[in-house]
């Protein structure tokens, strides 16, 4: 039988099993035995992840993306393009048409992801930013100009209140386009995930319990996956979390996107370029972020926007996958590094 170990703080319930698997031993000649392996439940999403052994994808050395990232002569977002191959919002929209904030860009989609969806280049002088490059100036300008962005489409549409700012950065994250960039979806209706996060706070109220994401805070402030805060946000590795090195800020700036302000993007900006930092320390080079609002009800759920950034596979020329049948068909994820480790090592830098 598994030992099952649970704590409950808050009405949140942080479970870990431990399932032992039990397999041949190579530095015993191959006779079987048994070696650790942890299943831990997300208390937010519900999601369950694996800390498996003897498997390790974040690489020794970093991938040569030299080639990846040259420029084949068109990219519409690069300096030499946008301004014809990029189309302005309509002015009853998006009164400012496109919206720059430095060398930041945002123009509509021309795929339609959503019923409002745009798309933002965080640096629209050159073809490719490197990840260690990206940093808190960058981010805050493209955070700030797609934080406008909602802004404009929730004025203009007030049932598009479902919105969240998301990244993709180079092929292995799915990114069509090699130029960094980062999207923003809103909708009538949530994104999966979003609905499950909202009806896990609309239960957390209903069972008498306080905030949601606060109350999750406040479990783990004292804890080995805390990282730390920077202005209102608290920047932490998840219980269980959904890949590798993966990290969360919750915002408490605002209950919805639309309610934060300079001072977030600031703060957001400021820890995800630390762990931008941190990620080419480990020699990742890939990498997903969503930034989630809490709909309509998110003042009366008192539901904090939710920031997340995943590390993907590196983009080698034949790079393994880090989704597999686990992932893509029983929604169980599997990761080889603990939250407790890789909130020690980013702590070192807050």
């Amino acid at each position: 039988m598994a030992e099952v170990t649970v704590r409950e703080v808050n009405g949140l319930r942080f479970e870990e099993r431990d399932l032992r698997g039990k397999v041949p031993v190579l530095a015993d000649g191959g006779a079987f035995g048994e070696i650790p392996l942890v299943r831990r439940v997300d208390p937010i999403f519900g999601t369950g992840v694996r800390f498996i052994s003897g498997a390790k994808i974040q690489p020794e050395s970093r991938a040569d993306v030299t080639e990846l990232t040259a420029s084949d002569g068109f990219c519409p977002f690069c300096p030499d393009f946008h301004e014809k191959y990029t189309f302005p919002f309509p002015a009853e929209m998006v009164p400012e048409g496109k919206i720059r904030r430095n060398r930041a860009l945002v123009v509509p989609n021309i795929i339609a992801y959503s019923t409002y969806s745009a798309v933002g280049v965080y640096d629209s002088t050159r073809h490719f930013v490197p990840m260690e490059e990206l940093d808190a100036n960058l981010l805050h300008d493209a955070l700030g100009a797609m934080l406008q962005f909602v802004r404009d489409i929730r004025s203009y549409d007030s049932r598009a209140s479902y919105s969240s700012i998301n990244a993709n950065y180079l092929p292995p994250s799915g990114s069509s386009l090699i130029h960094p960039h980062l999207q923003s979806s809103n909708d009538h209706v949530p994104l999966a995930s979003q609905a499950v996060l909202i009806e896990r706070a609309r239960r957390h109220r209903r069972e008498g319990r306080g905030l949601l994401l606060e109350d999750y805070v406040e479990a783990e402030r004292e804890g080995p996956r805390y990282i730390g805060r920077l202005g209102n946000a608290h920047f932490l590795a998840p219980f269980a979390p959904s890949g590798f090195r993966e990290v969360w800020a919750v915002l408490g700036g605002g209950a919805d996107l639309t309610d934060l302000g300079d001072e977030d993007a600031t703060a957001l900006a400021e820890g995800l370029a630390m762990v931008l930092a941190a990620y080419v320390d480990w020699n990742l080079g890939s990498f997903n972020f969503a930034l989630t609002g809490g709909g309509p009800e998110a003042a009366a759920l008192g539901l904090n926007p939710l920031f997340r950034i995943v590390a993907r596979s590196n983009p080698d020329p034949y790079y393994r996958s880090d989704v597999t049948y686990f992932e893509r068909l029983y929604g169980e994820l599997m990761v080889d590094i603990t939250p407790e480790e890789t909130a020690a090592e980013l702590r070192q830098r807050f």
